[in-house]
This record gives structure tokens, C-alpha cells and sequence, in this order.
């Protein structure tokens, strides 16, 4: 088995490119939202537009792009922040994780403010949006790498664990010392339940003893209890939308920042206590271990 630290240890499993069966998926027509960012706490605007295949998923604004590739995040400080040659976007993750959810593949988004609104702090609005104007599907095979022996990053007293399997499943668990958390576990398969009510609707939360801190790092300027569950130690801020709702939001996170790999991963994964810089970190080991097997998918068969 592959085992690698994060704080630098080096090495990679091999990734085989899997035969796909599905093809890729853009957006029918348009959708644009608004609302503040959570971290900055600007007015911003993200406009999702169709792209073609084999695009990806491309974050611009004017003559500045940047690829939602794990190879370029740049920030994983509460969120996930991608950039290239100087342009930045914020918070990438949850809209990552409705383009996934939805089943789309390739996508422009045109981001105005330098980061994603925040929205209701989860996916739910973002896969609304998408599913109001529906998918195209495409003449090229989705992306997908199976792995073909185990990886493992870990920090710490956390890490993930991938093994290889036909299809992607995520099973995180959450342990926190504090009354109203503890320990939770939540698992789902990627296109066997539904991500839209199961997972996306699973909204941020944070400690309210972190709060202070996250201000004088100038982030999370943009929240409130419209868009974050504060927790103290004997109540949170609002009810909850699942019993298990905290730990739905981890996975939500995983299902997003692994969509920075640019492709389905066929694995089954096991994250225990993991935050954006491993999750990224584990997506860039298999952008590393894909590199050399990678090839362009085929274009769809002509008929008739």
C-alpha cells in the first residue's frame, strides 16, 4: 500500500484510466446567482454557463481563467480557493459539489466579487438552479480513473483512505470534542442515492468560540445565521435540516473539493476527520498519479 504524509513524504499509486460508460454533461442554458461571500463578505455574483466537451469546469472573469483543477488551489483556509496568474476565486467547494451532484462536466463560470456567494452555506440552491434548466449530454466519455492500489494522506490524527472499487463511495467520519457534536459517520455513493435532498441541502457550521479568530483572519466576514449553524455549547443556532446534518456537510465538502480531480474517482474512501488541505491533497495525489495514463476520452460513435 501507497502511504504517503502530506508534510512530505513522496510516492503515488497508479490510476488507470477506466472505460466510461456515461457521457459528459453540460448545462441546457444559463443560470446566475447571487448573495454575499461568506469570507469576504462582498456582493458577488457566479453566472453558470454550457461549455463544450472536455472543457472542464473553467472559473473566469474578463480575460482572467482559471481551471477548477486541484493542481490549482491555492488557499484551503475554511474553504477552498483556486487561482491562477493572480486571479483568485473563493470558496469553490460547494458549487463544485452541485456541478458534481448534478452530473455536470463541463461548465464556464463567470464569477463576479472573487468568490461564490454563500447562498443558505450549503449546495442546495446551486443544484436548484441547475436542475431548473436541465443537462445536454455531450459526444465525448465522462472522465473516470480507478485506482489501482490503495492511497492514503494523512495529517495527523486524520487522513483518508481510498481503496479501489467500481464506483465512488464516501464514508466520513466526524469526531469532535464538544457536547453537541461528538461523533458522527455518514456514507454515500455517488449516483446511487440522491445527492440533491441526501447531501447538498447540509449547510456550513462553525464553533462559536472560533468566530473571533476567523474575523481577525479577515474570514468569514460574509457570515451570518442565515448562512452558517453557529454552535455553542449547549444550543445551536438553528434547527437542524438532519439529525446528522454536520457530518452530511463534511461529506458535501469531499464530493466538491474531489471534483477538483476533474473526473469521477472509482474508489471507495474512507475520511476520517478531514478538512479541505487533506481532502485537496489527496485529490493532487491522484492528478499525480493519473499524469502519465492520462489520455483524451473518446468521442461518442457515429450511428445510423
Amino acid at each position: 500500500m501507497t502511504i504517503l504524509s502530506v508534510s512530505g513524504a513522496k510516492g503515488a499509486a497508479d490510476i488507470a484510466r477506466e472505460d466510461a460508460v456515461a457521457f459528459q454533461m453540460t448545462l441546457a442554458n444559463s443560470v446566475k446567482l447571487s448573495g454575499k461571500g461568506l469570507h469576504s463578505g462582498r456582493e458577488t455574483v457566479v453566472e453558470i454557463y454550457p461549455a463544450p466537451e472536455n472543457t472542464g469546469i473553467v472559473f473566469r472573469h474578463g480575460l482572467h481563467m482559471v481551471s477548477g483543477i486541484a493542481s490549482n488551489v491555492i488557499d484551503t483556509s475554511r474553504g477552498t480557493t483556486i487561482g491562477f496568474n493572480g486571479f483568485r476565486v473563493l470558496t469553490v467547494e460547494h458549487l463544485m459539489a452541485a456541478l458534481r451532484g448534478s452530473g455536470v462536466d463541463n461548465a464556464y463560470v463567470e464569477v463576479v466579487g472573487g468568490e461564490t456567494p454563500a447562498l443558505d452555506g450549503s449546495a442546495a440552491p446551486y443544484m436548484d438552479a441547475i436542475g431548473s434548466v436541465g443537462l445536454v449530454e455531450q459526444d465525448a466519455e465522462r472522465r473516470c480513473f480507478t485506482l489501482t492500489e490503495p492511497i492514503c494522506v494523512r495529517r495527523k490524527d486524520s487522513f483518508i483512505l481510498a481503496v479501489p472499487a467500481s464506483e465512488m463511495s464516501i464514508t466520513y467520519v466526524m469526531d469532535y470534542d464538544h457536547p453537541m457534536i461528538g461523533s458522527q459517520t455518514s456514507a454515500y455513493v455517488l449516483g446511487k442515492g440522491d445527492f440533491a435532498k441526501e447531501i447538498a441541502p447540509a449547510r456550513t457550521f462553525v464553533l462559536y468560540e472560533e468566530v473571533a479568530g476567523l474575523l481577525d483572519r479577515e474570514l468569514a466576514k460574509g457570515g451570518n445565521l442565515d448562512n452558517v449553524i453557529v454552535i455553542w455549547p449547549d444550543r445551536m443556532s438553528s434547527a437542524l435540516r438532519f439529525p446528522d446534518e454536520l457530518v452530511r456537510h463534511k461529506v458535501m465538502d469531499i464530493v466538491g473539493d474531489l471534483a477538483l480531480v476533474g473526473g469521477i474517482v472509482n474508489a471507495e474512501i474512507l475520511a476520517v476527520r478531514s478538512g479541505h488541505a487533506l481532502n485537496i491533497e489527496f485529490a493532487k495525489q491522484v492528478l499525480r498519479g493519473v499524469g502519465s495514463a492520462k489520455r483524451a476520452p473518446r468521442a461518442r460513435e457515429a450511428t445510423g
